[in-house]
């Protein structure tokens, strides 16, 4: 077995272990039955067969199955990635890939605890899609998607007979073969001199494991009496089996969506794929500004709240949305992996998904019932899918039960939220009158917690976060950043501090005509307030950023070095440094004024020619950009909650460029903002 199958069930077999000890430890007759849901997966080697055989040989899979068990049976869903390589003399062309969405049913035989026989009877959907260019169509069909050749459907039926070895109550080792028959939609084969083919067989020997993640545990609200794990402040017991599961069903159900709707050319995954993956490393890649910077923290959060919703805290949460990034750069597509994917899809994940749960968390309310609780439960899920599935499928959606006791877990004394709407004008040049361009815009400032005087000091128990979304410009959503602190003390020895201190976790995401500019950053933040008046207060800001990647607009991005690239990418990545100050003048609740000022510094590491001059004589270039943005605010309080705003700011960027050949670059962008605005605040 090569070393991905290797290392890949060696993971799963010591996480299943440690998990499945710990269940032992629980001696309750209510554990003592067999456990109903289960997971497997494995890896396969064999050969082909069939009129598809003449051509395809050497199949390599990997399969992943979900599971239940009635009695002696078990009734899955499942998917398997298989490559087959084409014979010589065409055995150095990409391999073809085919998929398989199937049902399955098993009948066990022998005594539960004991080394099992069984018999697996599978049949659904088979794709099969070469990726080799000598299949290249000509010309393009409609709708063709991203790969440039063309895929067979049909189906697949297979059996699968084999023995499962127990390794404790909840792992067992999964030995079986797999003797399987396809028949998909006439390929033709005349690229490589063979006639049309339409079926195929294969086998497979297998070897896998079989995991029941739960064991009984409940995964809704406790009953008096019943076994009980370790809960969140929510009442859900943690829940690793399912927090992989539906870590593993987000890239699943990716990877379909990718294969059927999108007709993706980077989908024909295998084993062979992902030790592909993992013996290249890493690169970056050319996708869009939006796909990097914005879509994948959007799934990174996504694999963050497989951990969240499932009973872990942010710290275990973080190992969730890291371990669905690399398992997806890895395993979930043909393309080299991606170290910018992996920190924006992981690090940028965390700080998206733990914004997600704590605002879904403020509207929530277990108390509830009635429309109202209809209405909450529905935001709730829109705000955070993940964990709104986790609430339906357990009961906590519709029954009342206890809210959290410690209100930073629920409604912070000091949440606010500052919504807004107005129009916009931004221009590219020394005054807002060049290249002018106005939109319509709404969005809104969110604060949760109160650096100062937490009771707790939890990650992001004090946190900020700001949308704006602008119909019309390049992107409806054109801003989202986030500030979480991390840990954070107060300084001094008063009931009311004056300072504090904070190491935070910054998220930051512009995207409009003008400019773009993203990163995913860490650094200490110092607080300070002062009490002007009975009403009147000031209040101060300083950050530091060091930033473990950035990325921004540039003019030479397209020299970029970038692995398989299809596209010239616009923008530039590097890690760089940063530096902010704010400052507010506040009366009472409302932030009247305030002032803003950046600067972040960005050491190109891809993008612009950043290579050296090589000694083949190839001249390269080093790039720095240094980017500032200063704001300023003012807001006047009209009636109650309701006031009017203003803003001015201006973004300027300075490029540096070491190659004779590239001409550095300046841009300045100011802007004008004014709005009706809420302040509303509990």
């Amino acid at each position: 077995m090569k070393l991905p199958g290797v290392l890949s069930l060696a993971c799963l077999v010591f996480t299943g272990a440690a998990f499945g000890a710990e269940v032992q430890t629980a001696a309750s007759p209510e554990l003592q039955r067999e456990p109903r849901w289960g997971l497997s997966t494995s890896l396969g080697f064999g050969g082909a067969g069939g009129d598809f055989g003449e051509l395809l040989e050497k199949p390599v899979a990997g399969d992943y199955n979900i599971f239940r068990r009635y009695g002696k049976w078990r009734f899955g869903f499942g998917l398997s990635f298989t490559s087959l390589t084409m014979k010589a003399p065409y055995d150095q062309e990409p391999e073809w890939g085919f998929q398989e969405t199937y049902l399955s049913a098993t009948r066990l035989f022998g005594r539960p605890g004991g080394v099992r026989p069984y018999l697996q009877l599978r049949g659904g959907l088979a794709r099969l899609h070469p990726r080799s260019e000598l299949f290249k169509f000509e010309p393009p069909p409609e709708n063709k998607g991203d790969s440039p050749t063309t895929p067979a459907n049909g189906f697949s039926v297979a059996l699968l007979p084999g023995i499962e070895i127990p390794i404790n109550r909840s792992l067992a080792v999964d030995i079986s073969g797999k003797f399987d028959y396809f028949s998909v939609d006439e390929y033709d084969l005349s690229p490589v001199g063979r006639p049309p083919a339409s079926s195929g067989t294969k086998w497979e020997a297998r070897l896998g494991v079989r995991w029941h993640p739960d064991d009984g545990w409940p995964r809704g609200i406790p009953k008096a009496g019943a076994p009980d794990r370790k809960r969140d402040a929510w009442g859900v017991a943690q829940n690793l089996g399912w927090g992989i599961a539906e870590n593993f069903a987000i890239n699943i159900g990716a990877s379909g969506f990718n294969e059927y709707v999108r007709n993706a050319n980077f989908n024909q995954i295998s084993p062979r794929s992902w030790w592909d993956n993992l013996e290249h490393g890493l690169t970056y890649d050319d996708n869009q500004f939006k796909t990097n910077q914005y879509v994948h923290p959007l799934n990174g959060a996504m694999y963050y709240n497989t951990g969240r919703s499932n009973g872990f805290n942010y710290w275990q949460s973080a190992l969730f949305a890291m371990g669905g990034a690399f398992f997806w750069e890895c395993c979930g597509e043909t393309h080299p992996m991606s170290y910018n994917d992996l920190v924006s899809t992981g690090i940028g994940g965390i700080a998206v998904g733990e914004q997600m749960y704590r605002i879904s968390s403020q509207l929530l309310d277990n108390g509830d019932d009635g429309k109202s609780r209809t209405f909450r439960e529905i935001g709730g899920f829109l705000l955070d899918p993940v964990r709104g599935f986790n609430r339906v499928l357990s009961g906590r959606s519709g029954a009342v039960h206890p809210n959290p006791t410690e209100p930073l877990d629920w409604r912070g004394p000091e949440a606010r939220f500052f919504v807004f709407a107005g129009v916009r004008t931004i221009g590219q040049g020394e005054s807002i009158s060049e290249n002018t361009n106005t939109y319509g815009y709404f969005g809104l400032n969110h604060t949760f917690g109160n650096v100062f005087d937490n009771s707790r000091r939890k990650p992001f128990d004090s946190m900020s976060s700001d949308y704006i979304f602008s119909p019309g410009d390049k992107q409806l959503r054109t801003v989202l950043r986030i500030r979480g602190d991390i840990a954070s003390w107060a300084l001094g020895r008063s009931e009311s501090p004056t300072y504090a201190f904070a190491i935070v976790h910054h998220f930051e995401y512009y995207n409009n005509k003008a400019y773009e500019f993203g990163q995913q950053a860490f650094g200490p933040s110092l607080f300070a307030r002062y009490r002007l008046s009975q009403k009147m207060g000031l209040s101060v800001r300083l950050d530091g950023t060091a930033a473990i990647l950035a990325a921004i607009n540039s003019d030479y991005s397209f020299l970029a070095d970038v692995a398989n690239q299809e596209r010239f990418r616009e923008y530039d990545f590097g890690p760089g440094l940063g530096a902010g100050v704010e400052v507010g003048l506040t009366r009472g609740a409302h932030r009247l004024l305030q002032l803003t000022y950046r600067y972040n510094y960005i050491n190109v590491s891809n993008g612009s020619i950043f290579n050296k001059k090589d000694e083949t004589g190839k001249e390269g270039s080093d790039a720095t950009h240094h980017v500032q943005a200063a704001g300023a605010r003012l807001y006047v309080p009209i009636f109650r909650s309701m006031g009017l705003g203003a803003d001015a700011l201006v973004v300027l960027r300075k490029s540096f460029y070491d190659a004779t050949f590239l001409v550095d670059k300046d841009q300045r962008n100011p802007e004008a903002r004014v709005y009706l605005a809420w302040d509303l605040g509990h």
